[in-house]
């Protein structure tokens, strides 16, 4: 095998592995498990398992599905390869480029603003709610708590079935190892910062 050969190989298998851990990290960011994003971008469980592993390569139809079902574009999921000389600059991410998840109602928005790269380990998030608006979220890791800064409006938090509610300039840290829900309960829309630190991540 030539050396250019080899290159290149080596370079396909850095992008495939790069496009496969982006895959997990914004799974994992909006809480969505393998059969989730297996039914909203039509790809088969298996072959999103394969992705993320490195053990496939996807054409791009696939990729664009993939992509799409995690409120972003192909352009976005790849323009962060990491570059032979580091710059100072880690990321420069556009409006455009920042993932957006939606709610079963429609009527609440995030875009996970945080870095994916720490998503592991903090994940931190613009939430936007329409007035009635309810997100209803499953259980993260054990040990996470999430912390719920308003910045407009009046939104409520349930977590095992008992709710505190906080408005503009508030802040709620509350559980997140256990299911939880955040409504807007104000008269207009309610905007807040999110951010979810997964505790037995940092101390290990």
């Amino acid at each position: 095998m030539s050396r250019r050969k080899r290159e290149k190989d080596a370079e396909c298998d850095a992008v495939g592995a790069h496009f496969g851990k982006t895959i997990h990290r914004l799974r994992s960011a909006g809480s969505m498990s393998l059969s989730d994003l297996s039914e909203q971008s039509g790809v088969a469980k298996s072959m999103i398992s394969q992705i993320e592993k490195n053990e496939s390569n996807p054409t791009l139809a696939t990729i664009t599905r993939l992509s799409r079902a995690l409120g972003t574009s192909v352009e976005a999921m790849l323009s962060d390869l990491p570059a032979a000389n580091s710059s100072p600059l880690v990321e420069h991410a556009k409006p455009q480029d920042i993932p957006r998840l939606s709610s079963e109602d429609g009527l609440c928005q995030l875009r996970i603003i945080g870095w994916i790269e720490s998503v592991e380990y903090a994940q931190w998030y613009d939430f936007i709610a329409q007035k009635g608006g309810r997100l209803e979220s499953s259980a993260h890791p054990a040990g996470s708590v999430e912390n719920l800064s308003v910045l407009k409006g009046k939104l409520r938090v349930e977590v095992d079935g008992e709710h505190w509610i906080a408005k503009a300039g508030e802040t709620l840290r509350y559980r997140a190892d256990r299911d939880h829900a955040i409504e807007n309960i104000g008269e207009g829309d309610a905007h807040a910062t999110m951010v979810n630190i997964l505790v037995h991540k940092v101390g290990s």
